[in-house]
């Protein structure tokens, strides 16, 4: 069995694994918690998109820091003490909301707290991959990265789900769950064996030195067009077809049963990625690879496109579902693909260009559907971003020779095919 996932053969790997799992679902059932205690609260899209965004904004400001200190510290214990702040966290969240005493201020800077320490467990603990598995198996680490991010959703929503449906003051419940899921993430991480032998940057008194370092990133990522073209993708892709948050909860109170289908749709999405990058994980192929990010990038609008046209549960919860089923092996596609190309002395640095792409665009989008949708209401703000991006993949598609190779070949191009193919 194992061999067919062959990143769980490496043991520090599957502890890994376990933290993703435990993090993931903290942070899914955290967004799950806040989201209906303000919309329950003010009853407004735009106040679930200014908490939303107050969770998500500290990946982009504090990415580059997180980043930077990624590569001169021990990223294991610098992941441990983010898990630990974000448990502290949601227990004060927890306590405010049994005792009836919470505002929505007191929820947006909590979630603010809670973004800090997501920002920086997320590019220490994803830059750790490559030191537990060999090469052969990146793909398959990625992708299980990606199981636990977004399969996650299973866990933390649908436990989420269950305690705001039977348990007065469940919203409580369910940040208290949250803490107890960052400790036992802090937990595995210190169950892991790997230790680093060498540091990729040396620590001395400029270890807080953030601008330079970044500025090095920077200027490799413009050097390299691999890095170049799958990271403007990610950013676009996160901005139009995976900042829907704010949004749920409006268009699930107008379709029907309110927080039942607001988690129904949430473990909808998480079914669904966890099938489907399951599925990408087994991919040893380069052309099935390159297959499987046009469907997924192509499924990712039309998945939104269902769900803003839905008219009762069940379709809205389909659409969830081909929402992680595409959304989730783009992201692990595309992930995988940096991490092959991308050098190891810049690689905590990357993925927190990557994260600081993902989530700034989505913590920005969320906030601005959310105020948009108290006017035009949700349904529009699912179709249009999401058929704009299919026309912004599309035309990628067609005008750059080197997305073509890797639609076809699964591969990155060298340089110098692009370059033949632009002149001819």
């Amino acid at each position: 069995m194992l061999e067919k996932f062959p990143a769980l053969l490496h043991s520090d790997f599957r502890k890994l694994f376990y933290n993703y799992v435990l993090t993931s679902a903290a942070g899914w059932a955290s967004l799950l918690g806040r989201g209906w205690l303000i919309f329950e609260l003010t009853g407004s899209s735009s106040n679930v998109g200014w908490v939303t965004f107050g969770g998500m904004a500290p990946m982009l400001f504090l990415g580059p820091v997180a980043g930077t200190l990624a590569d001169r510290l021990d990223r294991r214990y610098m992941a441990m003490a983010s898990a630990l702040f974000g448990a502290l966290v949601s227990f004060v969240l927890a306590v405010l909301t049994l005792s009836g005493a919470v505002t929505m201020w007191h929820i947006v800077v909590l979630a603010v707290l809670q973004g800090v320490a997501m920002s920086a467990v997320t590019p220490a603990s994803e830059a750790i991959i490559p030191s537990l598995v060999p090469k052969e198996h990146l793909l398959s680490a990625v992708s299980f990265r990606g199981i636990a991010r977004h399969g996650s959703k299973v866990i933390g929503p649908f436990l989420g789900g269950v305690m705001m449906a039977i348990l007065d003051d469940g919203t409580g419940w369910v940040f208290m769950l949250t803490s107890v899921f960052f400790l036992l993430a802090g937990y595995q991480l210190f169950r892991i064996q790997w230790r680093p032998s060498v540091r990729a940057l040396p620590i001395d008194g400029e270890v807080f030195d953030i601008v330079s370092p970044m500025v090095d990133a920077a200027k490799y990522i413009a050097s390299d067009f691999r890095l170049v073209l799958v990271l403007s993708l990610i950013g676009v892709h996160c901005g139009f077809t995976m900042a829907f948050d704010s949004l749920l909860p409006g268009l699930s109170d107008e379709i029907g049963s309110g927080s039942s289908t607001f988690a129904a749709i949430s473990v909808g999405v998480g079914v669904g990625a966890l099938v489907a990058t399951l599925a990408v994980s087994t991919i040893t192929d380069g052309k099935t690879r390159g297959r499987a990010l046009l469907v997924s990038g192509l499924g990712s609008g039309i998945a939104l496109l269902i769900i803003g046209t839905a008219q009762n549960t069940a379709v809205a919860v389909f659409g969830g579902f081909l929402s992680g089923a595409t959304q989730a092996p783009y992201m692990a596609l595309s992930a995988t693909l940096i991490q092959q190309v991308v050098k190891d002395e810049y690689r905590g640095r990357l993925m927190a260009f990557y994260i600081m792409l993902a989530a700034g665009f989505m913590a920005f989008m969320n906030l601005g559907f959310g105020i948009v949708a108290d006017t035009t209401g949700e349904r529009i703000l699912f179709v249009g971003p999401s058929a704009l991006w299919i026309v912004i993949f599309l035309i990628y598609a067609i005008l750059s020779p080197a997305l073509q190779f890797l639609l076809r070949t699964g591969e990155f191009p060298d340089q110098a095919v692009v370059n033949q193919k632009v002149n001819g």
